[in-house]
């Protein structure tokens, strides 16, 4: 049975073709080696006039011998001569091959996307690269947004490449891929496959090997908002309930969409609106609101105040009586260097 499994895992590292230029590279030295040592032991040559006979006839340069040679030299040099042009037009042919075929540039594309996966840190995991990732994953590279694809279609895997986006090829509910997309390290996953049933999956996983990541999931149905919960989601998002609110609040209101949609706009030079966690260690925490003074210290607005342990409940306009505690959450409007300052602040 160990012979059976040894010849698949040899054909699969043949295919390779670093693997076979390491290969033809080594027979290559193993034949010099060879030669050399052959010259010192037929004809007794020192080992540089032995490495100097093996270079001029397996290279077919055609200078002179050092001396003579005898009958079994002459014999010698003919078999190096023929197994030689053999192994130099193979190590030749495998050398133009790295550098040409397509196999070995998908090589290097993967080595070099997996040196840029492992250097990510703190970054966001999209699963799935379909319209809804493609547009994340658009928005997180105009925004700097460290961020990875896990895919396994081979065609959008190519879009992938082809856009030059970090991208993990696999499936993304299985723990080993998501180990290797570095979920140890992640600020958070979003799944959005176009099913629900990979998306509860993946969170399954994605939940059992990091319990306190913040995970996102979209659901298809409305039905199924409960069981990806259930799965350990953080939060569940069904574009065709966002978009059709969202839609019918721009018909009514389109200024209001339009302001808001400008707020989140990360390119925006003017203002923007962001969210920042106020910790245990700040200087604001179990402070009052006014006391605080973060409006004038930083320009930004705070508009609104999201408290921990509460149910999550938003108050917006805070009064200056309210005590900030860790973990509340602040949303705040400003420039960027406004919030920058804010953020500063906060320690966040």
């Amino acid at each position: 049975m160990k012979r059976n499994n040894l010849y698949p895992k040899l054909t699969d590292m043949l295919r390779n073709p670093f693997v076979r230029l390491r290969l033809a590279l080594f027979v290559g030295a193993l034949l010099g080696a060879f030669g050399t040592a052959g010259y010192m032991g037929i004809e007794h040559y020192g080992f540089l006039d032995a490495v100097y006979m093996t270079v001029i006839t397996l290279s077919s340069v055609g200078y002179g011998t050092v001396r003579p040679l005898d009958i079994a030299g002459e014999i010698f040099t003919i078999f190096l001569i023929v197994v030689g042009l053999g192994t130099a037009a193979w190590v030749f042919s495998t050398v133009i091959e790295v550098f040409v075929s397509e196999q070995s540039l998908a090589i290097l594309t993967q080595r070099r996307m997996k040196r840029v996966v492992d250097s990510l840190n703190n970054h966001y995991i999209i699963c799935g690269y379909g319209r809804i990732g493609q547009e994340i994953s658009l928005n997180y590279s105009q925004n700097n947004v460290p961020h990875l694809v896990m895919e396994r279609d081979p065609g959008r895997v190519e879009m992938l490449r082809e856009n030059s986006v970090p991208f993990i090829e696999g499936d993304a509910a299985d723990d080993e891929t998501l180990k290797r997309a570095g979920i140890d390290r992640a600020a958070a996953l979003i799944a959005v496959t176009p099913t629900d049933a990979v998306n509860t999956f993946i969170v399954l996983s994605a939940r059992g090997l990091r319990p306190d990541l913040y995970i996102v999931a979209r659901a298809d149905s409305s039905s199924n908002e409960a069981k990806l919960y259930r799965a350990g989601a953080s939060k569940v998002v069904s574009p065709h309930i966002l978009g059709g609110r969202w839609m019918g609040i721009t018909a009514i209101n389109p200024a209001v969409t339009d302001f808001i949609t400008a707020m989140t706009d990360a390119d925006h030079d003017k203002f923007q609106v962001r969210e920042f966690v106020v910790l245990s260690e700040s200087e604001f925490a179990h402070k009052t609101f006014g006391e605080s003074r973060l409006h004038d210290r930083s320009g930004a607005l705070v508009v609104a105040v999201r408290r921990v342990g509460k149910g999550g409940h938003f108050l917006p306009n805070p009064a200056d009586s309210l005590v900030l505690g860790p973990g509340d959450v602040l949303i705040a409007i400003g420039s960027p260097d406004q919030l920058k300052k804010l953020g500063a602040l906060i320690g966040a």
